[in-house]
């Protein structure tokens, strides 16, 4: 089960977990429809993205690095600059502009990640359905080594899962973004992700670096 001590899911921090954006309807339409497509949709998108603040205090709000915006996520330049290092497959980035209070802040994107595979392990992951037809929800995760071993590590940095919307960050990227000192964002070991959990401590944290 070495994979589930190797890839983490992200969620948002005290920082950006205080607010709630969303796509408005200047936005490209094809970005709200076809974010959680599983095909690249650079072929469909010609406009930007629009995000606003729907919930939380905007009077005092900045953007942070990462928030959680149409599943995928809303991230800055610096945190595109370090996924586009790693040369990622089937990760797309869609320029946004986010409004509030009369401010616009135009280096952010909408990230695509439709790179997707069927890992779960169904004999340790824990649901609460069938794995027929995915109907099901997912309360712990764990990873089928069979499938991993077979991708080519290069094509599965980055993933989304194909039986849930989870979205997948091998270590070695989690360590380049937290080494980035990026803001707005947490990560959750698929180990120790379960349906309650939403922020890693800050014990694991620092277990994360000691083991660097």
């Amino acid at each position: 089960m070495d994979y589930d001590h190797q890839y983490y899911l992200i969620t948002e921090d005290e920082c950006s977990g205080v607010y709630m954006l969303n796509e408005s309807r200047k936005s490209d339409e094809r970005l709200g429809i076809e974010l959680l497509s599983e095909y690249s949709i650079k072929r469909l998108v010609r406009g930007r993205g629009h995000v606003h603040v729907t919930w939380g205090d905007d009077g005092n709000f900045s953007p942070c690095d990462y928030h959680r915006v149409s599943a995928t996520g809303l991230v800055s330049h610096k945190f595109k600059e370090v996924l586009v290092s790693f040369n990622l497959h089937g990760v797309e980035f869609y320029g946004a502009d986010i409004e509030n209070n009369g401010n616009t802040w135009s280096d952010h994107y909408l990230i695509h990640i439709w790179q997707n595979y069927r890992v779960l392990h169904h004999g340790r992951s824990r649901i609460k359905g069938s794995y027929v037809d995915d109907e099901f929800t997912l309360e712990k995760i764990s990873l089928d080594e069979r499938v991993l071993d077979d991708i080519p590590i290069e094509e599965r940095l980055v993933f989304r899962m194909n039986e849930d919307v989870k979205y997948l960050y091998h270590e070695s990227v989690v360590a380049a973004l937290r080494a980035a000192g990026l803001t707005g964002m947490r990560f959750v070991k698929v180990a120790d992700w379960s349906i309650g959990s939403a922020f890693t401590s800050e014990d694991e944290e620092d277990e994360f670096y000691d083991d660097l």
